[in-house]
């Protein structure tokens, strides 16, 4: 039932798309973000994905040293162009931080009006202690990615930036 579910689908998205849709290029919405976050922004629609592994952290978890991806150590944002000119939009992130890196971040991201929706931990029994900062909003793209690209700049191991 479920295959047939999928293939009515695809069906119906291949019958709603326009003509020549699968072969034309998507625009690049990510301008703004590949000048600042280089080659670490991945393009899918109106949405520009950035994402800066922490490979700078050595943690632990349970005694046992773990990767960066399995943990999610990494600084991330995701921003969507929601106006056909590209210049408004929404931003959502999460940042792994070590604990004195938490204010610093806070303090960047809230100059430009980037609301903190959660600190919080992910794991117990880790070393050092990593928390995770998720923030929000919407506005101007150019200003929203600015300020983002400066509250990584204000996290300590500024290596994994740039």
């Amino acid at each position: 039932m479920r295959i047939v579910l999928m293939i009515w689908m695809m069906v119906l998205a291949a019958a709603a798309a326009p003509a020549g849709a699968a072969s034309a290029k998507p625009a690049d919405v990510c301008k703004i973000e590949k000048s600042l976050f280089k080659s670490n922004v991945q393009q899918e629609g109106n949405v520009c994905d950035v994402h800066i592994k922490r490979s700078d952290l050595k943690v632990s978890l349970m005694g046992r040293h773990l990767s960066p991806e399995l943990m999610d150590l990494a600084l991330g944002a995701t921003f969507e162009h929601t106006d056909p000119q590209g210049a408004k939009g929404v931003v959502t992130g999460e940042f792994a931080l070590l604990e004195d890196e938490v204010n610093p971040v806070i303090d960047a991201l809230r100059k430009g009006q980037i609301n903190i929706s959660a600190v919080h931990n992910h794991w117990m029994q880790q070393e050092p202690e990593v928390l995770y900062l998720h923030f929000q909003a919407e506005g101007d793209l150019a200003s929203l990615s600015h300020t983002v690209y400066h509250a990584m700049e204000a996290v300590k191991h500024q290596g994994t930036v740039h």
